[in-house]
């Protein structure tokens, strides 16, 4: 729900940097149209469409049960990241800086290559390509609709995983490339404290022209069921901001999103439980939508009362969609990161 209101919160933006400066003057088409080229740079990425398919092939080690709880999978349901970063921050080593390497030691410079009879990845003793401090996975063509490996193998690009911890931090530096392009390229990080653990990455995603860079972090509380989420996204000249708290269920949150662009600032707050939903957007400091109703059924009406048109609504819809295809994207980053971080 998260991602779904985050996408609200874009729309009131996209639609108060047109001419217009009331709700009901947007218009949804354009609107549509400025949220695809917000999401070009994922739905245009060789090394997102790659990892899709190769990803659940990836193993750094067969004997590492933390695997099962952080499987190297992009396309997994993000609304079980943090089950998956409580079950590895439970580990004593999680975030333990220098107490382990980050990587096996049979692994380290090693390039990883996609054995076709095993339909996994394993070691190619005869290449010497890989980062002296990390692990280099090489990146094939695949078909995207199909999910599958496109046969013969196509090596397209590769993906390094390095190990750049440092005092403070057990960190990772994730970059792909394919031929002179990087298409992705961030630094995740794993800390822990007494009562919490958490996971940060920092850099950008990009499809070769359209870049999205993001600041992102999760952190859990060990002694309960409560996730904090803070993301940050700079896209051009726009930037959306979101700072949120939940509780035991998805539903059971706290979120407040901020978005500048063009002098504009639009504003959501949001708070929710399983069976309510309140809030409201503002528009350089005027409230312009009111949220109600419940999770499933949510409301949005102006601050008079009146309902917003069809047209309106329909877009909130289409644009939550899209924007929760965002958020989605950017969990299912740390990913690689959290396959890692399940050896150090």
């Amino acid at each position: 729900m998260i991602r779904r209101l985050s996408g609200l919160a874009l729309l009131a933006l996209l639609a108060a940097c047109s001419d217009s400066t009331s709700p009901k003057d947007f218009n949804p088409t354009t609107t549509q149209q400025k949220a695809d080229a917000v999401l070009a740079a994922f739905d245009g990425n060789p090394v997102l469409k790659s990892l899709a398919v190769l990803g659940p092939a990836i193993q750094l080690s067969v004997a590492q049960p933390a695997l099962a709880a952080a499987p190297f999978d992009p396309t997994a349901s993000p609304t079980t990241l943090p089950a998956h970063l409580r079950a590895l921050a439970n580990q004593p080593s999680f975030g333990a800086t220098a107490s382990l390497a980050l990587f096996p030691a049979d692994l380290l410079g090693r390039t990883l290559v996609y054995d076709s009879a095993t339909t996994r990845y394993q070691v190619d003793s005869t290449r010497t390509d890989a980062p002296s401090t990390g692990v280099r996975i090489a990146l094939y063509a695949v078909d995207p609709i199909a999910g599958k490996v496109v046969f013969p193998l196509n090596e397209i690009g590769y993906l390094d995983l390095t190990d750049v911890s440092t005092p403070s931090a057990d960190a990772v530096r994730i970059k792909a490339v394919v031929g002179s392009t990087t298409y992705l390229d961030y630094t995740a990080s794993a800390t822990r404290a007494t009562n919490s653990a958490g996971v940060s990455a920092e850099g950008f995603v990009s499809n070769g022209t359209d870049q999205v860079d993001f600041n992102l972090s999760v952190t859990i509380a060990l002694n309960s069921t409560d996730v904090d989420i803070d993301y940050q996204l700079t896209s051009g000249s726009n930037s959306v901001g979101l700072v949120a708290h939940l509780g035991p269920t998805e539903n059971d949150l706290n979120a407040t999103v901020t978005i500048t662009g063009g002098g504009d600032t639009v504003i959501l707050e949001v708070t929710g439980d399983t069976s309510t939903l309140g809030g409201q957007i503002t528009y350089n400091g005027d409230q312009v939508v009111v949220i109600g109703g419940t999770p499933d059924n949510p409301t949005f009406t102006r601050p008079d009362g009146t309902p917003l048109t069809q047209a309106e609504i329909t877009s909130l819809n289409a644009i939550g969609n899209v924007i929760e295809v965002l958020f989605d994207a950017f969990d299912n980053l740390l990913g690689p990161a959290l396959v890692v971080f399940a050896f150090g």
